[in-house]
């Protein structure tokens, strides 16, 4: 490996399965808020923020001084809002009632939508995003082919951006982080080796909320 691609975390206050939680979901995560450029002080939608990249969302935009609402699962809630979560709605709610409660925790609407679910999210919070709002998408598990009214992206200056992975520099941004406990990785649960059946189970099970991790 090339020595500029290595990153020297021994400084760093995280254990060794927080910092092996961090490459992809917070990668990703990190390269969302950096090409959306989320600054300190907006307020920000995260759709399914009880999975890994939606939590490491949810952490890394608290941690620069974003005002983050997630969308989740009500048994989750406590959870993301221990994370740094201003607010939390239900991601089951109707749609009248999400636009209600929406309305209530963030009237003054929403600078940027972080969505790594896709489906029918988009067409159905886009009308929340205020003039010059960013919608960064990182997924679709929801469903990859949305409908949505051409006119509200346009006629009030949004952005819709895509965002895959992270780059080299935004991984550098994300160590930095890490080196100095700025973000620290929920472990959901961890198991050995041995028992990497039962860890495969925890996963499909989806009840946690964090990683779940293997160590030898």
């Amino acid at each position: 490996m090339d020595a500029d691609r290595l990153h020297d975390m021994s400084a760093s206050p995280l254990s060794d399965q927080e910092l092996a939680a961090l490459p992809v979901a917070y990668g990703t995560a990190m390269g969302m808020l950096e090409r959306a450029e989320i600054r300190s002080g907006e307020t920000v939608l995260v759709t399914g923020a009880s999975g890994g990249v939606g939590l490491a969302l949810v952490q890394l935009a608290t941690a620069r001084g974003a005002r983050v609402v997630a969308l989740t699962r009500g048994s989750k809630a406590a959870a993301l809002e221990e994370a740094g979560a201003s607010a939390t709605l239900p991601r089951d709610a109707d749609p009248a009632d999400l636009e209600r409660r929406l309305a209530a925790v963030a009237p003054g609407g929403l600078d940027a939508v972080a969505d790594v679910a896709g489906g029918p999210w988009l067409e159905r919070l886009l009308p929340a995003l205020r003039e010059n709002g960013r919608w960064v998408v990182a997924g679709a598990v929801a469903g990859p082919v949305v409908t949505f009214d051409l006119r509200r992206l346009y006629l009030r200056n949004l952005r819709l951006i895509g965002s895959s992975m992270h780059t080299r520099a935004h991984f550098a941004a994300l160590a930095d982080l890490a080196r100095t406990g700025g973000v620290r990785p929920r472990i959901a649960a961890s198991f050995s080796l041995s028992d990497i059946h039962a860890a495969q189970k925890a996963f499909r099970d989806g009840t946690h909320v964090g990683k779940i991790t293997i160590v030898p």
